[in-house]
Order: C-alpha cells, then sequence, then structure tokens
C-alpha cells in the first residue's frame, strides 16, 4: 500500500471538512424552506414586547452600549489564545509561528480598536 503524500492528506481532509460543512448546511436550509409553513401571517411580522401584542409607540429603546464590550471580549480572547499557542511553537519554527501570529493579530487590530472606540462613546449610554 502507498502512502499519499502529507500535502495531499491536509488537502483531502479540508476539502472533505469543507465539502460536509457546505452540503450540511445547504440540507439545513432546504429542509428548512420544506418543512416551514408556507402561508403568511400578517401578525407573524409585528414587533412584539416581551410577547404581548404591540400598541402604540414602543415602550423603550433598544440602547447598544454593551455591543462595544462584547467585541472587546470576542477580540481579546482569541489574542490571548494565538498567544498560547505561538508561545508553544515558536521554538520549533520561530519565523514561521512569527508571521503567522503577526498575520493574525494584525487581521484582529482593527476590531479592537474599533471596540475601545466604541465603549468610550458616552451617547450610546444615554437613551437621549
Amino acid at each position: 500500500m502507498t502512502t499519499a503524500p502529507a500535502g495531499y492528506e491536509v488537502l483531502m481532509t479540508f476539502s472533505i471538512g469543507l465539502v460536509l460543512g457546505i452540503g450540511l448546511g445547504l440540507i439545513g436550509i432546504l429542509l428548512g424552506k420544506l418543512l416551514a409553513p408556507s402561508r403568511e401571517f400578517p401578525r407573524k411580522r409585528e414587533r412584539y414586547e416581551c410577547a404581548n401584542p404591540p400598541r402604540g409607540r414602543a415602550r423603550g429603546l433598544f440602547m447598544m452600549q454593551y455591543y462595544p464590550y462584547l467585541i472587546l471580549f470576542l477580540t481579546l480572547e482569541p489574542i490571548m489564545i494565538y498567544s498560547f499557542l505561538f508561545l508553544l511553537e515558536a521554538y520549533r519554527h520561530p519565523v514561521s509561528a512569527l508571521l503567522l501570529f503577526s498575520g493574525i493579530i494584525g487581521m484582529l487590530i482593527p476590531t479592537l480598536i474599533f471596540g475601545l472606540y466604541s465603549a468610550r462613546r458616552l451617547e450610546l449610554w444615554s437613551a437621549h
């Protein structure tokens, strides 16, 4: 039995994962379209507040003051995880690990800057 080159195995594993992921997603969408009720109910699209039918004006504004902190958390957590992984691999392949880590951090820095900028916007904290 012959063995395939390592690059071929990686390519096959990635391709199978990609095809399975997209295929299962498409199957889920198709099943949702087939099994969902086809009739449209007008009340289904109306806005509800705590499951109560709407009456008049909305009771309050939906403020997004915590959204920037969610962005910060979802940006800093991967940076910490990648820092740990970088330290594990830096002794074997220092240049490759540094380039990969720099690229990942470079992609996350704009999100981190946006989250910090948004967290300091005081108008997000007021209802007016």
